[in-house]
């Protein structure tokens, strides 16, 4: 584990961490200084202990929220107040010169967005005054609530997309993901929340539909291409379906891995099981009734999945590694609640000081069964610990 403490870099700041590798930290801040609201995009070195200004933008509109995506070489800093257009820059991580900037006009009112790669974005709109008749049409046909545009950087051509799964999605339900050096797309298709499904399978007798879950998977490089040509067909795989009688939900990935947890209604049957994206196996990971009246923390950001069960008996919690981890450990319920834990070894646990509100993050090595505890804001990335 590695524990990165910025603290007094940040201190008293209004910090977003963006973005992490090996070498540096990327996050904004944002200033209001004087009556003018200020962005700035800013690099940290942590061999050097460095922080270096990339850019700063005075955003004339107040009502301007930011969302930012780094590549290697560069950044993509999308600027949009929830109307019908959006300010699309590209700046250069190296020196911040503004490779791009780009105002972008669509239909209804922006919604979400997501940065495929470097030079695609997806761009979600959904009804505004002035189309609401056309949006409820577009639904009556397609289903869809937002209408989806395709946009590429390095030509400014902005494409509606028309496959109606890319559109009904969302970006919430769009994960990439990187296997030995080829970009794949996880498209997340459940039917509905948990509960839903499992009330229409108690009333299946009544129901003649086809109630689904399904997760599908596409090459990065096959979708773009097919939505440029504007194809309402995308090259896709189902790596995991349950019908009526069962449920598959998106659990995360790793470095060849796509995991999804498996339940069956009928018997309660729940299993956390795995798909090789490279070899293309299906594997059984854990079985979950092994961890009955144990909480179970699936851990999905900015690191690679882990399945934990946890047991407090209110003096101390204990910690069974189930995917992803081999860790048995205990540590004291005082500490907080489990956030993580890394290298079968450190414990991170997360609680918040009730007369100040603050949050406090403890690490507590169960080697040498010490801890420490900060308050402080706290971001994870694989073995890494950022403390800010």
């Amino acid at each position: 584990m590695t524990v990165v403490d910025i603290r007094n870099i940040f201190s008293g700041r209004n910090i977003e961490i963006f973005h992490t590798d090996e070498a540096y930290i990327y996050y904004s801040e944002e200033k209001n200084d004087s009556g003018k609201n200020e962005l700035f995009i800013l690099e940290y070195d942590r061999r050097k202990k460095h922080e270096r200004l990339i850019t700063n933008y005075t955003l004339d509109d107040p009502t301007f929220v930011e969302h930012i995506f780094a590549f290697e070489e560069t950044i993509i800093l999308i600027l949009e107040n929830g109307k019908n257009s959006l300010w699309l820059i590209e700046l250069a991580k190296k020196d911040g010169t503004e490779l791009n900037r780009r105002k972008i006009v669509c239909t209804g009112s922006f919604r979400s967005c997501l940065a495929l790669d470097s030079t695609h974005m997806l761009i979600y709109m959904g009804p505004d005054d002035a189309n609401k008749e056309m949006f409820a049409q577009y639904r009556s046909i397609t289903g869809c609530e937002c209408l989806c545009y395709l946009y590429d950087l390095e030509t400014n051509v902005k494409h509606f997309v028309k496959n109606q799964l890319i559109a009904r999605l969302g970006t919430d339900s769009i994960k990439i993901m990187n296997v030995q050096g080829i970009k794949y797309v996880i498209l997340l298709d459940p039917f509905a929340d948990e509960d839903i499904k499992r009330g229409y399978y108690e009333e299946q007798r009544w129901i003649n539909v086809d109630i689904r879950d399904n997760i599908w998977l596409c090459l990065l490089s096959e979708l773009i291409t097919e939505l440029e040509h504007d194809s309402d067909i995308i090259t896709k795989k189902c790596i995991a379906s349950a019908d009526i009688k069962a449920l598959a939900r998106y659990m995360g990935t790793d470095k060849e891995k796509m995991y999804f947890r498996a339940k069956e209604f009928r018997s309660g049957q729940e299993k956390i099981c795995s798909y090789n994206v490279f070899t293309g196996a299906l594997a059984i990971e854990a079985d979950l009734a092994s961890a009955e009246n144990t909480g179970i923390f699936y851990i999905l950001e900015e690191r690679p999945f882990s399945l934990f069960a946890l047991e407090d008996d209110k003096m101390t919690v204990a910690v069974k590694g189930l995917v992803g981890s081999r860790a048995e450990l205990r540590y004291k319920s005082s500490m907080g609640r489990f956030v993580t834990c890394i290298d079968d070894r450190y414990i991170i646990t997360r609680r918040v000081n009730k007369t100040t509100g603050a949050q406090i993050y403890s690490i507590y090595d169960s080697e040498n069964r010490m801890h420490e505890e900060y308050e402080c804001n706290c971001y994870l990335n694989a073995n890494t610990v950022i403390l800010y």
